[in-house]
């Protein structure tokens, strides 16, 4: 099993970009999603009730949404954790690329978060009543 990431042999199969990233990587990707939604889920909501994950409907309907996204991310943790048991079982887990996968995971939560759900989608603000300029 390679520890980075190796092009594919031969020419790639269309669709295929010729690069496989080991198992630790994909487990650490799903446990940096989970992360960065618990404290995300954690700080901006509950904790300084800056939003909820969805503002467009009733504080009901948010506190909701608020709760499915917070399984969501205890979910995608739980399973990553059992995914790294398995590989640790098998002796192919690796603590760096479990590390960079946790990190590459965080980032991509953070730029689907903020790029998606609040700019294109526009499920809620970062913040309400304050000016949004220096949370952008």
């Amino acid at each position: 099993m390679p520890l980075r990431p190796t092009p594919a042999p031969g020419r790639p199969a269309s669709g295929d970009i010729g690069v496989r990233l080991p198992p630790s990587v994909w487990s650490g990707v799903l446990i940096g999603i989970g992360i960065a939604a618990f404290v995300d889920e954690t700080v901006f909501h509950q904790l300084l009730h800056w939003h909820h994950f969805y503002d467009k409907s009733t504080p009901s309907a948010g506190l909701v949404s608020d709760g499915l996204f917070h399984a969501f991310g205890w979910f995608a943790v739980v399973i990553a954790l059992a995914w790294v048991a398995d590989l640790r079982r098998q002796q192919v887990l690796t603590g760096r690329d479990l590390l960079g996968g946790i990190f590459l995971g965080a980032g991509f939560f953070q730029l689907y978060d903020g790029t998606v759900q609040h700019k294109i989608l526009k499920l809620h603000q970062i913040r309400y009543h304050v000016d949004l300029v220096g949370y952008d």
